[in-house]
């Protein structure tokens, strides 16, 4: 049985699946989008709630994980309109979550840099394909953007990054 099924079923254990199988997923996504942990687990609460209490809107065979992360990246764009001083747009300086693979690279602290350091529409679809594991039609429809956009945005990022690493490579051997 899904989980979705689970939840329509019988909401109670529903959540308690839902919350196993998704929670850290959409907790990853939402410290990207928000300042603080707090900001996070409260983000991640919301949406794991609407989610149940919605659960009927939930079109399958659609991406369950690309509806919840809609219902999560809405509500963060409620509060960044609300204008809650607690709040940082997704554009501003944040802590990414941590690399794939635990961040064991000896350069993954300058990863995680020059990926904050991408423009904020780039860095959003980087952090939802490489971090949140999302495929490109999971991304597109999460984002309510064409797929097309979706690989153009990951092709810029990689480009970006690579020259960034070509000017960290530079800088490791003194040429620059």
């Amino acid at each position: 049985m899904e989980v979705w099924q689970e939840i329509a079923k019988n909401a109670e254990r529903g959540a308690q699946r839902l919350v196993a199988e998704y929670g850290d997923r959409l907790y990853a996504a939402a410290t990207f989008l928000c300042h603080d942990d707090g900001d996070a687990e409260d983000l991640v609460f919301r949406t794991l709630a609407r989610a149940v209490d919605k659960i009927r809107q939930f079109k399958p065979p659609g991406d369950f994980f690309g509806w919840l992360y809609t219902i999560l990246l809405n509500f963060r764009r409620m509060d960044v309109r609300k204008n809650r001083p607690d709040i940082v747009l997704v554009g501003a300086p944040c802590d990414l979550p941590q690399i794939p693979g635990g961040g064991k690279d000896e350069h993954a602290g300058e990863i995680r840099e020059m990926v904050r350091r991408l423009p904020s529409q780039i860095r959003e679809t980087v952090v939802l394909k490489y971090f949140t594991g999302m495929s490109i039609e999971e991304i597109a429809e999460a984002l309510c953007i064409p797929q097309g956009t979706v690989k153009s945005r990951i092709f810029t990022a990689k480009r970006m990054l690579a020259e960034e690493f070509r000017k960290l490579d530079r800088k490791g051997r003194g040429n620059e």
